[in-house]
């Protein structure tokens, strides 16, 4: 009964994707050139921050082997690094930090590093988005909520209003300031286990010394549930006339009694949204390599075997000898978040089913 349950609902997802993807897309687009502008403008910034870094770092017997660096991945696009083979002897270099990370379940990591700067890693990622910026596309979920609910009466002869993305957008205008307000506590929210532990260390620096691993997984535990807890939050926002409060506490109830049920939902999503954006972004990478001669590196590690890899969900991370030019990383990073919106309409009509199905029910 449950597999037919996921199955039909899976089979509603692509089908409703299918044929309503340009409208989609159409709602999707303002939201997704910001997203995209400040995800490219926050990595060309971290670079210029490293570069500075590092050519600030204290003098040493072979500078040389410190230079600012690309890596390119199925998983972040591209980010600068620091190149050389012992990094963590210079204490004044910091990394560049790769913005929130939102995943939905402790992930599985395996990584290896040969002589050449190849790094292997199996690390199946359930995430909504990777990076801060790209996060921004949450303000387009309300919006697609809408429209997947128009569609749905509109199949059914009850709603004859236009399916057009201005009135979708219009009619989310209206409670702007309520869904941005929504989006940032949804952020506070699934982040208070790292920002109490951050405080707590802070008063209390002898908690730092506990084993690593008690916090990260106490911090992640508290992430799956508010993430899995307050997933139906747009449909609430944009469907019913709630508070704020009401909002998460709607989400809350819909959830309640179904929360493993969700999470099993959310899970298998994710791990197949990683697979699709793996694959798309290490195919569009192969095809770059052929015009770049600067990602030569990329066509060597892609090789078929390999390449494989991405289709369990996995990343390949190469650690180029150079740094990219600032076309090329735009390149990379606006295909990275072209196929991060082509993911966000999933979500959207997956929970707004969701919504739609438990509503029904309570």
């Amino acid at each position: 009964m449950a597999t037919n349950q996921r199955t039909n609902l899976a089979r509603t997802i692509v089908k409703l994707y299918y044929t309503h993807w340009a409208l989609f897309w159409r709602i999707m687009l303002p939201v997704a050139i910001v997203a995209i502008a400040v995800h490219v403008s926050q990595i060309l910034h971290l670079t210029a921050q490293l570069e500075e870094q590092v050519s600030g770092a204290p003098s040493l017997p072979n500078p040389r082997v410190y230079t600012v660096v690309s890596s390119v991945s199925t998983a972040h696009g591209t980010h600068s690094t620091v190149g050389g083979s012992s990094t963590n002897l210079i204490p004044n270099i910091i990394k560049p930090s790769q913005g929130l990370q939102w995943r939905l379940y402790p992930f599985p990591y395996f990584g290896i590093t040969n002589n050449e700067g190849i790094t292997w890693e199996w690390e199946p990622r359930f995430w909504i988005f990777y990076s801060t910026a790209l996060i921004l596309l949450l303000f387009a979920y309300c919006p697609l909520s809408l429209a997947v609910v128009h569609i749905s009466r509109h199949s059914q002869g009850q709603d004859s209003t236009p399916l057009t993305a201005r009135e979708m957008w219009r009619h989310t205008g209206r409670r702007a300031l309520t869904v941005f307000a929504a989006f940032l506590f949804f952020v506070l929210i699934v982040d208070v286990a790292a920002t109490l532990y951050g405080l707590i260390t802070w008063l209390v620096p002898s908690l730092n010394r506990l084993p690593m691993e008690l916090p990260f997984v106490l911090i992640m535990v508290t992430h799956i549930y508010f993430i899995v807890t307050l997933s139906l939050y747009n449909p609430c926002l944009i469907l019913e006339n709630n508070s704020i409060v009401g909002i998460f506490r709607r989400s809350h109830a819909l959830v309640s009694g179904a929360r493993l049920r969700f999470f099993g939902i959310y899970l298998l999503t994710s791990w197949i949204a990683t697979i699709i954006s793996s694959v798309l972004l290490g195919a569009a990478l192969l095809v770059i390599s052929i015009f770049i001669p600067d990602l030569v590196q990329v066509r060597e590690a892609f090789f078929p075997l390999k390449f494989l890899i991405l289709f369990i969900g996995g990343d390949i991370e190469i650690v180029l000898s150079q740094m990219l030019g600032t076309s090329v990383t735009i390149a990379i990073l606006v295909v990275n978040g072209l196929v991060i919106t082509f993911l966000a309409p999933i979500w959207a009509i997956l929970t707004t089913h969701l919504y739609l199905e438990r509503s029904a029910r309570l």
